[in-house]
């Protein structure tokens, strides 16, 4: 790892903030006292910003997650805290914090959910199914916008069943930061802590993290193979980044941010194990202008660059097939690389008519090139460009927006979509709202382009996926009670897929597939204002997705899943806890060798509480028990074979077992 760089990055992030402590505490005291008369006031979101609230008001279903509930909850990564505390989103992470994860939203699969991160994409383009949350801590989170349903007007390929927008540490007018510690009792250890303020007409934001982790038993004693010699799931992540801006008036902000990412994280397997993992390198940075020339006029250019580098490490040890006898260890990867880069370019105006009438257009640039050294993806450069225009018309109780994307792929056919949305209702009161529209999905890297001989082949002829959508609801809002029912139902051509039956290519090869996907279901969500201290929400979400012809549930899509949260807060935030239940139904993965297996029906429970230990609100301690009841079960499922006579057989990755995370913060 580049150790000197983490130590002296995180050293000055911690730095700044304990030097800053003494001039803050009298402040900082003074402001805790009176913190419900005078809350931390971010600067106001511009035009990209409030896109999703924008989205929500013409008719798609928005969840927010506050940073400060995932704070107080004491979540260490990005992945558990979704997993518990987004209604309607099935999220569940392969092996503990900080490593892949399986999604499905509004009946989607995991390749077609979009990730970002301050709106910039960071989806792993070489493999659609390998999610980009193994290396974002959660500490640094001012909050979470997960939009349902397919959102490719604005956000492009993968949005098929909705966007997940991770937001950072926001610019505030005050002064104000923290620094915390935890440990896990799976051998973790995280430091994290950030400063943000403004002087003038500049801001600033800094952060780091640093978590690690021995990690736990990543299969039972009775899947695991004596080959299996590294038996634990282990990570090293360390963070850090800034942000800035400057704002001379309301009409103008210049802000740039940068992010870096380091992590070890190990790839854990039941057989032939002795050490396997993956050595990560990520930067992440944008600069953006926001203009508002007139009153009626609103803009903003952004460009962005995210850049991925992996070295990979696989050693094994020599099994004897015969005797099961272990022998000396040999490398298999030892510093092949494998990576991407994604650049690019997005401008965004909206011009108000009247106060009745408005037009949003836009232009999308993205340029991606990606390799692998280990599966044998030769270096590739594709470039995608994308107009497309919107029109809004608000008449108070009715809001309407009807707009057109037309995608321009290098490698690929031209695809065009477009998307109607409403909602008619008040603010308080019965509503209705809904979306119709087409999303798609490009091929990745690897589906175009891999040409390993152990595994099917790549095709650079593929087309994109293309998806026909309906999403809507019927809700109420109320001053204590939201309620909404909602149904969707999805049309998926071009599936890809792997064929089989070509003699040339015995191990697969990657087509469109000529049959159809549909996916069609039903979510009911209710969240209700108990009394002064309690809150909850109560979420059940059904899905039925199938291949045409196929019966078949489609694979790592839950048939039902439910949530319920309860959080209680003591008047005054002195303490407060969470208590999250994430019920998973019928969910099924094809195992090669072995056939179709059920690892769902189960329920984890997670309970979190915090307390400040001071009557200024700076010293808060927080406990949270991770599986409080410790369930025994599968997160996903994978094949492995014997080690005498290489017979096959299915087994899962253990969930995060019952786990105590005990954290201390303090408030600068």
């Amino acid at each position: 790892m580049r150790t000197t760089v983490k130590v002296w990055a995180l050293a000055g992030v911690a730095g700044a903030a304990l030097a800053a402590a003494p001039a803050l505490a009298q402040d900082s005291a003074q402001a805790a006292v009176a913190a419900d008369d005078a809350p931390i006031i971010v600067l106001s979101n511009k035009l990209e910003e409030s896109t999703p609230e924008e989205l929500a008001r013409y008719g798609s279903r928005l969840e927010v997650i506050d940073g400060a509930r995932i704070d107080q909850g004491g979540y260490v990564d990005t992945a558990s805290a979704l997993q518990y505390l987004v209604p309607g989103l099935f999220l569940t992470p392969k092996s503990g914090a900080f490593d892949y994860v399986q999604v499905s939203l509004a009946g989607s699969r995991t390749s077609e959910v979009l990730f970002l991160t301050d709106g910039v994409r960071i989806n792993n383009r070489l493999y659609a199914s390998t999610s980009p949350l193994d290396s974002i801590p959660a500490n640094m989170i001012e909050r979470i916008e997960v939009l349902k349903g397919g959102q490719s007007l604005y956000y492009g390929t993968q949005a098929v069943g909705g966007i997940v927008n991770v937001i950072t540490r926001a610019f505030t007018q005050e002064t104000d930061g923290a620094i915390e510690a935890s440990y896990d009792t799976n051998e973790g250890y995280h430091v994290n802590g950030y400063l943000r303020g403004g002087t003038g007409d500049h801001y600033f934001v800094g952060f780091g993290s640093h978590d690690e982790a021995e990690g736990f038993q990543a299969f039972r004693d009775a899947d695991l193979q004596p080959s299996a010699l590294d038996r634990k799931r282990g990570y090293k992540v360390t963070t850090f980044g800034g942000k800035y801006a400057f704002e001379p008036s309301d009409a103008f902000r210049l802000s740039l941010s940068y992010q870096h990412n380091e992590a070890i994280v190990d790839f854990t397997k039941a057989e032939d194990n002795f050490q396997n993992w993956n050595d990560r390198n990520e930067e992440i940075a944008s600069l953006k202008i926001d203009w508002s020339p007139s009153e009626n006029f609103d803009l903003y250019v952004k460009g962005y660059y995210h850049d991925w580098d992996t070295v990979y490490l696989d050693i094994r040890p020599t099994v004897n097939n015969t005797t099961g006898a272990l022998g000396p260890n040999f490398t298999v990867y030892d510093g092949e690389m494998w990576g991407y880069d994604d650049l690019g370019v997005n401008v965004l105006g909206e011009y108000r008519l009247n106060d009745t009438v408005a037009v949003v257009a836009g232009y999308d640039f993205q340029r991606y090139s990606g390799y692998d050294e280990v599966f044998l993806i030769a270096p590739s450069t594709e470039s995608v460009s994308a107009p497309f225009a919107q029109l809004k018309l608000d008449t108070g109780n009715l809001s309407l927006a009807a707009g057109v994307r037309h995608n321009m792929p290098s490698d690929g056919q031209d695809k065009t979509v477009w998307n109607v949305s409403g909602r008619y209702g008040a603010d308080q009161g019965f509503y209705g709202r809904g979306q119709v529209g087409t999303s798609f999905r490009l091929p990745t890297a690897y589906e175009l382009y891999v040409i390993d001989p152990c595994c099917e082949q790549g095709n650079p002829n593929l087309v994109a996926e293309q998806s026909f959508n309906v999403e809507g609801g019927l809700g109420f809002a109320g001053g204590s009670v939201t309620a909404e029912l909602m149904g969707f139902y999805r049309e998926v051509d071009d599936l890809i897929t792997i064929d089989f039956s070509l003699p040339a290519y015995p191990d697969g090869f990657l087509v469109n597939s000529a049959g159809q996907v549909k996916v069609w279901g039903g979510e009911a969500v209710v969240t209700a204002r108990l009394s002064d201290v309690f809150s909850g929400t109560i979420d059940w979400t059904h899905t039925e997705a199938e291949m045409a012809g196929n019966p078949d549930q489609l694979v790592n899509i839950p048939r039902d899943n439910a949530k319920f949260i309860l959080n209680a807060d003591a008047p005054g935030g002195r303490f407060g806890g969470n208590l999250a239940v994430n019920w998973v139904g019928d969910l099924w993965a094809n195992v090669a060798a072995v056939g179709r297996v059920n690892y769902g029906n189960y329920a984890v429970v997670n309970l979190s509480a915090y307390a400040f230990i001071d009557a200024a609100q700076r010293h808060r301690i927080n406990l949270r028990l991770e599986n409080a009841l410790d369930a025994d079960y599968d997160s996903q499922v994978t094949r492995v074979r014997t080690d005498i006579g290489s017979v096959s057989y299915a087994t899962g990755f253990r969930g995060t077992p019952i786990t105590l995370h005990v954290g201390y913060r303090l408030a600068l």
